[in-house]
């Protein structure tokens, strides 16, 4: 693995809150005024049934979604696909979005009973294909153990889910999956998601930069000693 070849694909953060959001064409039109003034600009706004998606493409894509997901219960989730920036350009839109977002619904005792995270990135591998230096090198096993499914193997990979350690104040639930990426075999494909478990207390922050910077840390500490061979 090559260690310095880290690229980020996607970035997310997901908050689901009580109370939910009305989702109306005022409360729309407010909150896109609102996103304005933080300083983002979308392209596209839509208006599903309960939703408000804003999305951009340039300079680095972006998309707001706000919305209903049950009765009394909302969300709002910021998602940059193929971003073109940073991480930290990424939590400054988030912060903004969300500081809109509690401008346009303000709630005093606003709880946060659920909150998910995604970061996905590709890595060039230094073997022909990835899935070898996963299988050979990392999990020491030998190409001939493979030869069993009487077929060219085009890819693979692990999946990890741990569950919150026993004294943790945050409980959080992490999957990792380290694979083969398909469209280019020679990349592997790291998918870290998390997902924190105990509602905040309310009135309590979003918290988005402390959420997306303990991803990242357990990316470039956890997930990058595994990849790089340690035992822990």
């Amino acid at each position: 693995m090559k260690p310095q070849s880290r690229y980020i694909i996607h970035l997310g953060i997901n908050f689901v809150t009580i109370p939910a959001p009305v989702v109306t064409r005022q409360s729309s039109l407010a909150f896109q005024a609102a996103i304005g003034e933080s300083g983002l600009d979308f392209v596209r706004a839509e208006n599903p049934e309960n939703q408000i998606i804003l999305t951009r493409e340039s300079p680095s894509p972006l998309q707001v979604m706000v919305g209903l997901l049950e009765p009394q219960v909302g969300q709002v989730r910021i998602v940059a696909p193929n971003p073109k920036g940073s991480l930290e350009l990424f939590v400054q839109e988030a912060e903004a979005a969300l500081e809109a977002f509690a401008a346009v619904w303000p709630a005093k005792n606003r709880q946060i009973i659920r909150s998910d995270g995604a970061i996905r990135e590709l890595r060039e591998t230094s073997a022909a294909h990835a899935f070898q230096e996963l299988w050979e090198s990392r999990l020491g096993q030998t190409s001939q153990a493979l030869a069993v499914f009487g077929r060219p193997i085009r890819g693979g990979g692990l999946r990890f889910v741990m569950d919150p350690l026993p004294a943790e104040p945050e409980p959080v639930q992490i999957e990792v999956k380290i694979e083969s990426f398909l469209s280019d075999t020679k990349k592997m494909f790291v998918e870290t998601q998390f997902v924190w478990l105990k509602p905040t207390d309310p009135g309590a922050p979003f918290a988005a930069r402390e959420r997306l910077s303990q991803m990242n840390s357990y990316v470039e500490e956890q997930v990058q000693a595994f990849l790089s061979g340690g035992t822990g």
